[in-house]
């Protein structure tokens, strides 16, 4: 089969889920007529009721509202752009055994990669990995950022996420608030694993 050639992809859309659709793109755009552009996140008591009412998890609620609210961007065909620089942000806090880092942010001429530790504190009988299910959430009164996964890696009790900011956070941070929430994609590939297993050695 060629590249362009085309083959159909099993679906299972019928009259009853077109009619929910359209009810969703109905109130979707009511919505977006209603904030006007303005950044409508429900508070934390409202987060909790949808959470019991509707029985769903903070990071699906997350995720949904975050995408509700244009939090989702198409990334620069030519990545954030030179790097200008590195900015020291270092702010820790301690939470149910987990020490939360955010270290740095490389300076690039169209944004910031934020780089993150998470390291786990309390010993624990058997050794467990942990996957952080959290978005970088970046609120400022002087402008809006959009905020987007670069990347992530961890193991041994230690994770290291890095977020794509954008525009580029200030050199100073005085008016820039940071905080990880609960948040995960509900269509979450996995991904496939590559081995690196030959010896590589450097002349």
């Amino acid at each position: 089969m060629g590249w362009s050639e085309l083959r159909a992809v099993p679906n299972d859309y019928d009259e009853e889920i077109h009619a929910v659709d359209t009810q969703l793109i109905e109130l979707l755009n009511h919505r977006k007529a209603l904030a006007k552009g303005r950044r409508c996140f429900p508070p934390k008591e409202v987060m909790k009721e949808f959470e019991e009412k509707f029985d769903l998890k903070p990071p699906y609620l997350n995720w949904l509202f975050h995408s509700i609210n244009g939090g989702f961007h198409r990334p620069r065909s030519d990545g954030p752009g030179e790097l200008q620089g590195i900015l020291q942000i270092m702010k820790t806090t301690v939470q149910e055994g987990y020490q939360y880092r955010i270290t740095h942010a490389m300076q690039h001429e169209h944004g910031s990669i934020v780089h993150i530790e998470i390291k786990q504190l309390e010993d624990v009988d058997e050794f467990t990995d942990f996957r952080p299910l959290l978005q970088l959430d970046v609120t400022s009164q002087d402008k809006e950022y959009s905020v987007g996964r670069n990347g992530s890696r961890g193991g041994g009790g230690i994770s290291s996420m890095s977020f794509l900011v954008e525009p580029r956070l200030p050199e100073q941070l005085d008016t820039v608030h940071f905080a990880l929430i609960p948040f995960e994609e509900p269509m979450d590939f996995s991904r496939k694993e590559i081995f690196l297993d030959q010896e590589v050695r450097f002349e």
